[in-house]
């Protein structure tokens, strides 16, 4: 059986102080032929010297400021002693090495059944299966020799890196990247092999040719590719020996981008260097998920490498997975074959994660990292070692204690004399449950699986609290948030709608404050869209509306309840015991109530602006101004508006359409942006998030917002196109105050809040006056 593991050749770093000392002539002579090179530039005139001053400029890339380019020896010197040019490396190529590895295992070999189910059974992906976890929306990009098409194997998509240019087909002429994919992917009705997590949306990224073979930049290419198309995980089962800058900048970009980056540690060990640091690059950088190999016994493969930067172990030995059929091979079916290495344990992670990601749609990278941790068997000695890491990861009888994330949104809708009606959003976890309800500080709850909830047999001119958790399927709670609200005043007997955002906060481990306690009785969701779902995340994926990442979730930019609510069907009140008034008083800040409207002509009021951090000197307060008076934003849960937070495409795309179409409001079950999608799809605008919550959460990018943007007003264009139409109309203009130009918009970059109503205000104002 063959080993394939990727062993990467890659130059030693020129890093301008050592030339310094070292000085350009050790580096290139005057003469000599042109070299492939890799230039990673500090600033504009380091990327304008990298484009003009080179010979041939290969690809320009978008996650890091780099250029690969050939270039003379005279123009390879006057890049390296540029200050505005921050290091060079060579292009040296790179490749696959082929060593026979039958009988690297230290136990016995297992029978011909047992090579191929041995490592499924000891990973157990179908105890994630059976709690509805198969992979579903996460986009898994395997970078190694493409992917061929294959019975067992739906590939999404994907890009071919090798050679001048970048092109679609990305077929496996080698057979190592067709044999890593169906490790993580492969599904089937015949039971030949099964991937670990069958329902990714897999996505091959070629980028070594027929020979096993490629370069530095066409691996460069492949994970700028992977990160510029919002991949969930990324697969690299490649390493070197030799350490590369510019790979270890484009894994950082990733990691910091929310991807997770799994590689194999390398084949690097013998019998010999078991207590030696053998870990290959990119495996030994922090950002990456360094893999070894282990066999059906679980014992340390002899021929993995092994280090104190070695994070976990998976299967290794004996693999069997799918194979391109018009490749020979030496499994006697032209379908399938056998191999070992580390290659092959690095996908059974990024499976695993791949698993766990859909579970947890909305944590962060370091967050799954850690859920990972929780699923790790601990081998060899105590504790984390250079041969295991923290140990193989198995879903074998695991109990699942991870709780689900919180509701998103939560608010007092409404407040009366003697009630109060709470909503929310859901959390995006495929396996929540259900919401219970605490009142104050009582331990009693009240399970209601709606998304609102009326608090009765209230006392009038009251503060209350509320406690919302979650619980999943498994019967874990999570802590909870909390919501105040207040009742009104005997002589307010109308309800009113609550027009400013209540005070949200997670709740803290200690005893919550003294509060009234109080019966919480659910009554169906009011009709006519009084009590909508309140903004909030949860809707786009990635952890709520503000996009995944572990951090804050802004809130859907939603408008404000109607005025009046239409009839609606009378509560169901469940009987409840009298609400105890309390001595002193909760000190909660009580929300300012507005007197139900008469159905006499509207009286014109001027609108104050609740945003604290929206200053009377902030550039965009006047378009905040117009946005909230329209509906098309509001607050987060704390009352700020946070001008500077990036805007992601379901945000973006309920402003676009509630600016031109207010009648299409919130979906009043499952994701709350779910109508703007469907009316999205009507108008054939440009979006990537029509079925997937993972890129509905996705930060847009300042050329995304242009397509869009030019879409809407009826002219379809794509990239600097795109630009160059909206900064003409006048619908937007370039960061430059002197001239407006493709460089100027900074295509590449996000954009926040306050500039994507910018953007929609001034299409209402220059556009077509209607959505096309």
């Amino acid at each position: 059986m063959n080993k394939k593991h990727l062993s990467v050749a890659l130059s030693s770093l020129l890093v301008l102080p050592l030339l310094a000392q070292a000085g350009p002539a050790n580096f290139a002579t005057a003469e000599g032929a042109d070299q492939e090179v890799v230039i990673v530039y500090k600033n504009e005139e380091g990327k304008e010297a990298a484009l003009q001053q080179t010979t041939e400029v290969r690809h320009e890339f978008e996650t890091v400021p780099a250029v690969s380019a050939a270039v003379s020896p005279t123009e390879l010197r006057d890049l390296v002693n540029n200050p505005d040019i921050a290091y060079v490396e060579r292009n040296i190529s790179f490749g696959i090495t082929d060593a026979d590895v039958e009988g690297y295992s230290s136990t016995p070999k297992p029978n011909t059944a047992e090579k191929s189910r041995w490592n499924f059974q000891e990973v157990a992906p179908d105890t994630m299966w059976n709690q509805g976890f198969t992979g579903q929306g996460v986009k898994v990009a395997v970078i190694d020799s493409g992917i061929s098409a294959h019975p067992e194997l739906k590939i999404a998509g994907g890009v071919s890196t090798v050679g001048p240019d970048m092109t679609s087909n990305f077929a496996d002429d080698n057979g190592h990247g067709t044999h890593v994919a169906g490790i993580i992917a492969a599904d089937t009705g015949s039971a030949q092999v099964t991937g670990v997590a069958p329902n990714v949306s897999l996505y091959g990224i070629k980028s070594l040719g027929a020979n096993g073979k490629g370069s530095l930049q066409d691996v460069l290419e492949g994970l700028d590719w992977a990160i510029q198309n919002k991949m969930d995980i990324i697969n690299l089962s490649l390493g070197s020996e030799d350490d590369s800058q510019a790979l270890h900048d484009m894994v950082d970009k990733a990691y910091e981008q929310g991807i997770i980056v799994v590689a194999s540690a390398g084949n690097s060990g013998t019998v010999n260097n078991v207590n030696t640091d053998t870990v290959n690059y990119p495996a030994k950088y922090a950002s990456v998920i360094s893999v070894a190999a282990v066999d059906e016994n679980r014992q340390h493969a002899v021929f993995s490498s092994a280090g104190p930067k070695v994070d976990f172990s998976a299967p290794g030995v004996s693999i069997v997975s799918t194979y391109p059929s018009n490749l020979p091979n030496s499994n006697g079916n032209p379908s399938y074959a056998g191999m070992d290495g580390t290659s092959q344990a690095a996908p059974h992670i990024a499976g695993e994660l791949a698993l766990l990601k859909e579970k947890n749609p909305s944590a962060s990278a370091s967050t799954l990292r850690t859920l990972l941790k929780s699923y790790a068997v601990d081998l060899g000695t105590p504790g984390r070692d250079n041969l295991y890491g923290e140990g193989f990861v198995t879903f074998k009888s695991k109990q699942d204690l991870a709780a689900p994330g919180e509701v998103n949104g939560a608010a007092v809708t409404q407040a009366k004399v003697d009630s109060l009606t709470l909503g929310w959003n859901a959390p995006a976890d495929s396996d929540f449950k259900e919401v219970r309800v605490y009142g104050g500080t009582d331990t009693s709850f009240t399970t209601v699986t709606q998304n609102v909830y009326t608090a009765s047999n209230l006392t009038a001119d009251t503060d209350y609290q509320f406690r919302l958790t979650t619980v999943d399927t498994a019967g874990n709670e999570s802590a909870g948030v909390k919501v105040n609200g207040r009742t009104l005043a005997a002589s307010n007997n109308a309800g009113s709608p609550v027009v400013t955002p209540p005070v949200v906060t997670p709740t803290p481990t200690q005893t919550a404050p003294d509060v009234v306690n109080l019966p919480v009785v659910p009554t169906p969701a009011p009709s006519g869209g009084s009590a909508q779902i309140p903004s909030g995340g949860g809707g786009g994926g990635g952890g709520g509306f503000g996009g995944g990442g572990g951090g804050g979730a802004a809130p859907a930019p939603a408008a404000p309840a109607p005025a009046a609510p239409a009839p609606a069907a009378p509560a169901v009140v469940v009987p409840a015991k009298p609400a105890v008034t309390p001595t002193t008083p909760v000190a909660v800040t009580p929300a300012p109530t507005v007197p139900a409207p008469t159905v006499s002509e509207p009286v014109p009021t001027t609108v104050v602006l609740p945003f604290p951090d929206i200053k009377p000197t902030f550039w965009g307060r006047e378009t905040i101004i117009w946005g909230f008076e329209r509906g098309l934003v509001k607050g987060y849960a704390d009352g700020q508006f946070k001008p500077g937070s990036t805007v992601t495409e379901s945000e973006f795309l309920a402003m676009l359409i509630r600016a031109f179409e207010p009648q299409v409001k919130n979906a009043v079950s499952g994701t709350w942006s779910n109508t703007y999608y469907v009316r999205a799809k009507q108008l054939n605008l440009p979006l990537k998030g029509y079925a997937s919550k993972t890129a509905r959460a996705q930060k847009l990018t300042r050329v995304q917002v242009a397509e869009l943007l030019s879409s809407a007003n009826g002219v379809e264009r794509t990239g600097s196109d795109a630009i160059r139409y909206v900064l003409s109309s006048g619908i937007a203009s370039g960061s430059s105050k002197t001239q407006k130009t493709v460089a100027s918009f900074k295509g590449s970059g996000t954009l926040t809040r306050a500039e994507a109503l910018q953007f929609i205000k001034n299409l209402t104002e220059k556009g077509g006056g209607s959505l096309k």
